[in-house]
């Protein structure tokens, strides 16, 4: 049902009515690691942005500039009262599309970057069984020891035509497999018939993190490639797709722009809608799985969004690439109990998904409410809310006395509100046993399979470019699923910095203490990263034509 609707969503969303007109070109997604999604997550929160959708991202080029171009017109009508943070977050972000605006083809190398980093003591590499060290960092490879990445970001766009690409070299230290008694665990965790392999020669390749092309007609843009999906509007790790894994094979259709619908219809709001295909990479039982996915989020008001996600790991090994099997997997309303890896009759494993997010009123420009959810085997969160994964934040986008400080605090929790079903139930299934990963990372959110975790993040703005942000986590593992249980602890401090024009220093360090007793007594390790980023905006004139 849920596929349908968005399918239809999509189809009108060539002949709807945009909610702004969304100028040509600019099919290209903004990276989701972008200083630009945490200024406009701001710029929205302080009324500045009424028509954004977070439920879907990551956003084209060309609907990041509409929606920079709409706070600007909202800044120009309040003149003097215009929130003197938010206008410096429209100029340096009218700035970035200074280049995108002459027309014509337009070939870019939008970022060069550097990044070193090391790991101190032993680190939690495997989020599908123990923990994640290193979280929501697009699946790259990590462990104790010295670390380095040098990549380049570049696109273009031609009329209708769009293409990006973003590799990297990438250098990681070996990984050791698990101990038997480790191995043996997670043989029955996933009930398999022998134990996984969870080790990892060294790293050192070159590795495309995303390559895609695609055409853009009217407000629909078709891309297919390997691309990032961030169906959420958390800001760590949405339950469904997030970033933390590595970006997936796919083919996306995606409404470019929020759209109306005509007629009564209009009373649903603003509306964007995607539908995905794509391949996972990683799986052994069942071997070369696919998945499908829909999102179609409404912002019914200027304060209130909320949106639907209906996604399915489905085919691989034992069950052909068919219309029919695909058919069924929209179609079936029944969850049989597969026989086998390999059991045909297995229409998939189908899951739901519910989210919100709502600016209170008395209080708009200070404090927003959001909630992510997610289901497996029921058709919504909202059909069965005591059996679903729940993940609710507040954030607190001023403080009292500090307006350039904000504080968010949120919940990410695969272990159900009822009864707990231990490891096997969210991020699993018996016939797809690798569950919600792509090459061994979670999809969704790093907190695993019957964890919780609960983060406090602060940030301070010294400059829409400048950025000092501070986070505490505690995650817990329960033990229906990890013998003993587990507790992973740790605190981070990040910095973004603009040295100089167009070159940006990103630093973090982080201290973690973990008590896994399957792996022994208390943990420690001290982690780090410095990246730097030149955005060589001069190169792309050269390419323009």
């Amino acid at each position: 049902m849920a596929a349908r609707v968005v399918a239809a969503a999509l189809f009108m969303a060539v002949a709807a009515e945009p909610f702004s007109p969304p100028e040509r070109g600019g099919g290209a997604s903004v990276p989701m690691d972008s200083w630009m999604y945490p200024a406009l997550d701001r710029l929205a929160a302080l009324g500045y942005v009424p028509s954004q959708i977070t439920g879907i991202r990551p956003w084209t080029r060309a609907e990041v500039r509409r929606q920079v171009e709409e706070a600007n017109v909202v800044t120009q009508r309040l003149g003097a009262d215009a929130d003197p943070q938010a206008l410096q977050l429209v100029e340096a972000l009218r700035a970035e599309f200074e280049r995108d605006s002459a027309g014509g083809t337009l070939v870019s190398i939008d970022n060069v970057y550097f990044r070193a980093g090391a790991i101190g003591g032993a680190a939690l590499t495997d989020g599908y069984h123990l923990g994640q060290t290193w979280r929501s960092d697009f699946g790259r490879p990590f462990g104790q020891g010295g670390m380095g990445n040098v990549g380049v970001i570049a696109r273009v766009d031609s009329g209708r035509l769009f293409g990006f690409v973003r590799g990297e070299y990438q250098k990681a230290p070996q990984i050791a497999g698990a101990t038997e008694e480790v191995g043996e665990w997670m043989r029955r965790a996933d009930a398999l018939p022998v134990a996984p392999n969870t080790g990892r020669p060294a790293v050192n390749r070159f590795r495309m993190l995303e390559a895609y092309a695609g055409i853009r007609v009217r407000n629909v843009a078709v891309s297919v490639g390997k691309q990032s999906l961030y169906w959420g509007p958390s800001v760590e790790a949405p339950l469904s797709f997030s970033d933390n894994a590595e970006p997936t094979q796919n083919l996306k259709v995606s409404s470019v722009s929020p759209f109306v619908l005509p007629g009564l219809l209009r009373r649903l709001g603003s509306i964007r809608a995607e539908f995905v295909i794509g391949k996972l990479g990683g799986h052994a039982y069942t071997w070369r799985p696919w998945f499908n996915a829909q999102k179609i989020s409404f912002k019914l008001t200027e304060n209130l969004e909320a949106g639907f996600t209906r996604a399915s790991i489905f085919w691989g090994e034992g069950h052909p690439a068919t219309i029919g099997s695909f058919l069924r997997n929209f179609s079936s309303l029944m969850s049989p109990v597969a026989s086998s890896y390999t059991d045909p009759r297995d229409p998939g494993d189908r899951k739901g998904g519910f989210d919100f997010r709502y600016r209170l009123p008395g209080v708009r420009e200070w404090v927003t409410l959001y909630t992510d959810s997610y289901s497996e085997d029921d058709p919504s969160p909202l059909a069965a809310p005591r059996r679903a994964a729940m993940s609710p934040g507040i954030w607190l986008t001023k403080l009292p006395g500090a307006p350039r400080m904000d504080l968010r605090v949120y919940v990410a929790s695969t272990r159900p509100l009822g009864v707990d079903l231990g490891g096997q139930f969210n991020y699993f299934n018996g016939q797809y046993r690798s569950g919600n990963t792509n090459h061994g990372f979670l999809l969704g959110n790093p907190v695993g399979r019957d964890g919780r975790a609960v983060t406090a993040r602060t940030s301070y703005w010294l400059a829409p470019r400048r950025r000092l942000e501070v986070a505490y986590r505690q995650a817990k593992v329960s033990p229906q699923f990890l013998p003993g249980g587990g507790t992973q602890t740790g605190g981070t401090a990040r910095l973004w910095v603009e040295v100089r024009k167009h070159w940006v220093v990103t630093a973090m360090v982080q201290y973690e203490r973990f008590l896994i007793p399957l792996l022994g007594g208390v943990q420690r390790n001290v982690s780090g990263t410095v990246q730097m980023a030149w955005e060589p905006r001069g190169i792309a004139a050269l390419f323009r034509r």
